[in-house]
């Protein structure tokens, strides 16, 4: 039976602890990690004092920092270091016994090869030069009693939970917790199939929290003895009330939110796109990336005159909300290749507006077939999507309101920043 979190945020109880130390990469710095900025505004109800470490962070992630709920909040931004100082900081690691019995699994499995040996020894330089970072800014601009009383929370389940575990050496009595969502779950999406010290992360930790159940699946599957430290905690989004309700088909309004990454398959929308003919359609895309001017390039050169489509690029997350509030959209789309849970589409949701997404991760734990959403399958053809979106044109108003009224409904009652967070962190208090 597996651990899952779900605690009515109203009726859980504030415990107070004393501190919290959280791991994340950016996060308050740059754009990255935006799901934290709903998460953090429930800490200081549970916590005295929040530490946020920000690692591998380069110097155009400096230029912008996000405003924290309070003057509770201390930020130690880490910066990423030169190849010579991850160079020192791996022969540190010569003398971590972890390395050798790491190696020794890899070659008992046969998995053994050059790219796993290099990927574990930058895995153990990082954590070693990031500890030893966080350490001495602990004892030089830190003025504490007993700060090992409470949880170093990483917010990733890659090399940023052994960073805990060596600044456990210090703060013994720490808790240490970390959160898996998906580039740092599921080894096979990664170029050496590989992810260092799984096992040992898992027996060491005092909880692993998935995002979805499709990631307690996978982990469980893989290290079935661990199946009690691995628990299922969902992420929740802010309830900023119902979207306008678009007051007819005549032109039907299409939103999308992601970066424009080759994960997120954003061609294959223009694609499905171009084979939409004699309608009216609106075309929204927040987000930019990589490939955004390839993607501009290939829309103007596909789609038609009918489709009228904009790419806004980014847009901070109260911007967005405030799109969604004021402007009625029919369908929210998401044909990523891969997920962990899309909080895009818990947002959208949130709003009442339906999902045309694909099935992929966790996505399915949140869109329901038939139900608030359609699920294509991960190898989809364009013309599946075009099918779909003409389905939804061609729908009464009073199947569609269904949609809308159960998108919310599944929002309410799965993913309510409230509920979540508020029992999420009750939990660590339960520890």
């Amino acid at each position: 039976m597996y651990s899952f979190l779900y605690f009515n945020g109203l009726n859980s109880g504030k415990v107070k602890m004393k501190n919290l130390i959280l791991l994340t990469n950016f996060f308050p710095y740059g754009n990255g990690e935006p799901y934290l900025e709903t998460e953090v505004k429930y800490y200081e109800q549970y916590f005295d004092r929040i530490y946020i470490c920000s690692l591998q962070l380069r110097k155009k992630d400096l230029q912008s920092q996000r405003v924290l709920p309070s003057d509770k909040f201390k930020v130690l931004p880490v910066a990423k270091a030169s190849n010579y100082v991850y160079l020192f900081n791996s022969f540190r690691a010569l003398g971590d016994t972890n390395l050798y019995k790491e190696l020794w699994k890899l070659r008992r499995e046969k998995r053994m090869s050059f790219q796993r040996v290099v990927r574990l020894f930058v895995y153990l330089s990082r954590s070693y030069y990031e500890a030893g970072k966080i350490k001495k800014w602990f004892k030089r601009k830190v003025t504490f009693d007993n700060l090992d009383c409470g949880v170093l929370y990483s917010y990733r389940f890659e090399y940023q939970p052994y960073v805990g575990l060596l600044l456990k050496q210090v703060f013994p009595d720490l808790k240490i917790v970390a959160r898996g969502h998906r580039f740092d779950l599921y080894e096979e999406r990664r170029q050496e199939h590989y992810i260092p010290l799984r096992e040992y992360l898992l027996a060491n930790l005092d909880k692993t929290i998935m995002i979805a159940q499709d990631g307690v699946d996978y982990l469980v599957g893989k290290y079935p003895i661990y199946r009690e430290k691995i628990v299922l905690s969902r992420l929740g989004t802010t309830d900023h009330g119902l979207a306008i309700v678009p007051q007819s088909m005549d032109e039907l309004r299409l939103i999308s939110c992601s970066t424009v990454s080759p994960i997120k398959r954003i061609h294959l929308i223009v694609e499905a796109l171009a084979q939409i003919k004699n309608i009216r359609v609106r075309w929204d895309h927040y987000g930019d990336g990589l490939l955004l001017l390839d993607i501009k390039s290939f829309a103007v050169k596909l789609l038609p005159e009918n489709i009228h489509w904009h790419f806004h690029g980014y847009v901070d997350n109260q911007t967005l909300m405030s799109i969604y509030q004021k402007k009625p959209y029919h369908l929210f789309l998401n044909v990523s290749s891969s997920e962990g849970v899309p909080v895009s589409i818990m947002e959208a949701m949130s709003f009442g507006i339906p999902c045309i997404a694909t099935d992929v991760g966790g996505t399915k734990e949140v869109v329901e077939n038939y139900k608030n959403g359609i699920l294509l399958s991960s190898d989809f053809k364009p013309c599946d999507l075009a099918r779909w979106i003409m389905v939804f044109k061609k729908m009464d108003e009073t199947e569609y309101q269904r949609y809308r009224d159960n998108a919310r409904l599944s929002w309410e009652e799965c993913y309510n920043a409230d509920k979540n967070y508020c029992g999420f962190l009750k939990y660590l208090d339960d520890i």
